[in-house]
């Protein structure tokens, strides 16, 4: 399979549209469980006078999920923050260069954090959470999972060449 051309253009165009849909459903259904969990908890302790002990931890959990997977569609539509008044003012041969090492450099930071976090995530397969006995390998993959995400964006939009 070969990147060059108008129709790998489209190709990979495609592929970082289907990459950014599935973050932001999976971002859109965290959601969903996020704010179901937290009118559960309130109709529970207003209105039945009784609280729920694992709905915090759901809330908090699926916030984590939800901030990891959608940071993806900000990454696509470049909505991440960046420092940038210096690098247009640079002449255009500096630019290429600044923008390769500053790829190369967010890759391997986002594959440092992927492998930080699945060594974190898996070695305290054993502790559980307290309020829903889970264990803790469940939230904190989504750690890994979203850097994973944001990696392969990152390669693909490098690739077809719009990400600064």
């Amino acid at each position: 399979m070969t990147f060059s051309g108008a129709n790998s253009g489209r190709r990979l165009s495609k592929w970082i549209s289907r990459l950014e849909l599935f973050g932001a459903w999976a971002a859109c259904f965290m959601l969903a469980v996020n704010v179901s969990d937290i009118l559960l908890g309130v109709f529970c302790r207003y209105v039945l006078k009784s609280s729920l002990v694992w709905t915090e931890e759901v809330a908090r959990f699926s916030l984590i999920w939800i901030v990891m997977l959608g940071a993806l569609g900000a990454a696509i539509k470049g909505d991440h923050m960046a420092v940038d008044f210096v690098v247009p003012h640079l002449p255009p041969l500096l630019q290429r260069v600044i923008k390769q090492g500053k790829f190369f450099l967010s890759s391997a930071i986002l594959l440092l954090m992927i492998y930080l976090g699945w060594v974190n995530a898996t070695r305290i397969w054993y502790m559980r959470t307290l309020a829903l006995n889970i264990p803790k390998t469940i939230p904190l993959m989504a750690l890994p999972a979203g850097f994973a995400l944001l990696l392969a964006g990152s390669v693909l939009l490098h690739l077809e060449g719009r990400r600064n």
